[in-house]
C-alpha cells in the first residue's frame, strides 16, 4: 500500500513537471525599424518566452515551443529578420546542465561546481554557520509558500561596521547566480591572513543571500526549469509576480508588464510580494548598509541606477567609475568582457527594480546590479563546468565594490 502511494506521488510530480523537448532558443538580429515592430508583435501571436528584451540594436533571444517553431520561423523570414538557432533542443540542454549525483548534505563533501537544490543550499547555510566563526545564519524574511529566506552574515566582529549586501537568485531560473554567490561565501570564510578578502573582513561586514526567491527556485527543480517569478496566487490568470518589478520605485512604469502571464508582471500592487516586503524590511534594519548588489544572469553586465529612468542618477560619475573598475577586474581573471553603465542604458528600462529601490529609497549610494555569464550561447542552461570561472571573476568584481565600502567612499 505504501509503495502504491509513493508511485502515485511520483506520477503526480511527473505529470505536473513541464518539459521542453524540441523547443528551441533563437537569437534574432534586428537591424531595421520594421524588425523591431515585428519582434514586438511576436508575443501577441505566439506563446514565446523572451530570454532577453527588445532593446536598442542588440540581438534578442527567444524560447519557442516546438509546436510553434515552423510558424515562427516563417514569420521571421517573411519579415526578413535574420536569426540563428542558439539551443537546438532546450530539454536536452536542461538535461545536460546538471550532473547526475547523490544529494550533498555534508559540508565535507560539498561540491561548489554543481548546481544545488534548495534543500542542499539550506543545509549548506546551516553547516557554514556551525563550522566557521565568521559566519552567522540570518533570516531575511518569508515566502508566499511559507519558506524562510536564509542568508549568511560574514563578519569578524565589531559594532556598526559598514555593510555590503549581496542578493542572489531573485529570478528563479538564473542558477549560476546562487552558485557564484555561494562561492563568494566560501572565499570569505576561508580567507587567509594577508589576502584581499581577509583585509576586507577587517573593515566591513558581508551579507549574502544565495536564493532570494526560494519558492521559484524550488519550482525550477520540481516543475518548470524556466520559471522566473514568485509563486504567489493573486487570483489572476497566471501565477507569480516578478520580484524585480514589484518594488515601490516607479512601480508599474515602463519596462514592467500588467499581464500576470508575463515574466515581467509587476504584481497587483507595489510591494505586494511577501519576499519583497521581507527583504526591504531587512535591508532597512542593517544600521550601516553602504553597498548592495543584485546578482542575475545572463548577458555579462555590471550596472548601477537608474533602471526605471534614462536620466542619470546623482552619483553617476562615481558609480560609473566603480562599475568600469569592476569590469576590468573581472576581465583580468579569465578574459571575460562585461559591459558597464546604468541599467537603462546597458540593458533596458525596468521599473520597480530592487537596485533602484535600494539606491533611491533606502539611500545606499553603492547600489549595483549584475548579469553574469554567458552572452547567450547557453543562456539559463549554462553548464556546470562554467560555475567556477564565473564565480572567480564575479568575486573579483564584488571585491572592487567592497573596497569602496571599506574605504568610506560609499
Amino acid at each position: 500500500m505504501k509503495l502504491f502511494v509513493v508511485l502515485l506521488a511520483l506520477c503526480a510530480l511527473s505529470a505536473a513537471k513541464r518539459f521542453f523537448h524540441g523547443d528551441q532558443v533563437l537569437r534574432l538580429h534586428p537591424t531595421e525599424d520594421h524588425h523591431f515592430q515585428a519582434i514586438a508583435t511576436l508575443e501577441e501571436s505566439f506563446p514565446i518566452d523572451y530570454w532577453t528584451d527588445l532593446y536598442g540594436n542588440k540581438p534578442v533571444d527567444i524560447h519557442v515551443p516546438k509546436k510553434y517553431l515552423p510558424r515562427v520561423k516563417v514569420f521571421l523570414r517573411r519579415n526578413r529578420l535574420n536569426f540563428e538557432i542558439f539551443i537546438e533542443d532546450l530539454q536536452k540542454a536542461i538535461d545536460e546542465q546538471v550532473t547526475d549525483r547523490a544529494l550533498q548534505l555534508n559540508l565535507a563533501t560539498f561540491d561548489y561546481n554543481v548546481y544545488h537544490t534548495m534543500d542542499e543550499i539550506n543545509g549548506w547555510i546551516d553547516d557554514m554557520a556551525s563550522t566557521y566563526s565568521t559566519a552567522t545564519k540570518v533570516d531575511i524574511g518569508s515566502t508566499y509558500e511559507g519558506k524562510t529566506i536564509h542568508g549568511l552574515k560574514i563578519s569578524t566582529g565589531g559594532f556598526n561596521r559598514p555593510a555590503f549586501f549581496i542578493d542572489c537568485g531573485i529570478h528563479a531560473r538564473e542558477w549560476v547566480a546562487p552558485a557564484s554567490c555561494m562561492y563568494a561565501v566560501k572565499y570569505l570564510v576561508e580567507a587567509t591572513s594577508g589576502s584581499d578578502e581577509y583585509n576586507l573582513l577587517q573593515n566591513i561586514d558581508f551579507y549574502v543571500v544565495p536564493v532570494a526567491n526560494p519558492d521559484g527556485y524550488l519550482y525550477t527543480w520540481s516543475g518548470d526549469r524556466m520559471w522566473r517569478k514568485t509563486r504567489s496566487n493573486n487570483n489572476k490568470v497566471c501565477v507569480g509576480v516578478d520580484p524585480n518589478r514589484n518594488w515601490d520605485i516607479n512601480w508599474s512604469g515602463p519596462g514592467a508588464s500588467s499581464s500576470s502571464c508575463n515574466d515581467a508582471y509587476y504584481g497587483p500592487s507595489a510591494m505586494s510580494e511577501v519576499e519583497v516586503q521581507g527583504q526591504g524590511n531587512y535591508l532597512r534594519s542593517i544600521p550601516n548598509l553602504k553597498g548592495y548588489i543584485d546578482v542575475h544572469a545572463y548577458s555579462q553586465y555590471w550596472m548601477y541606477p537608474y533602471a526605471y529612468s534614462y536620466s542619470t542618477c546623482p552619483d553617476d560619475t562615481f558609480l560609473r567609475s566603480v562599475a568600469t573598475e569592476s569590469a576590468s577586474a573581472i576581465k583580468a581573471v579569465h578574459g571575460t568582457t562585461y559591459q558597464s553603465g546604468p541599467i537603462s542604458e546597458v540593458i533596458y528600462q525596468a521599473s520597480g527594480s530592487t537596485t533602484d529601490y535600494v539606491y533611491q529609497e533606502i539611500g545606499v549610494k553603492c547600489a549595483f546590479a549584475a548579469e553574469l555569464r554567458d552572452t547567450g550561447r547557453y543562456g539559463f542552461t549554462l553548464p556546470e563546468r562554467f560555475i567556477q570561472p564565473t564565480a572567480e571573476e564575479t568575486f573579483a568584481g564584488l571585491k572592487v565594490i567592497a573596497s569602496y565600502v571599506a574605504n568610506g567612499q560609499c
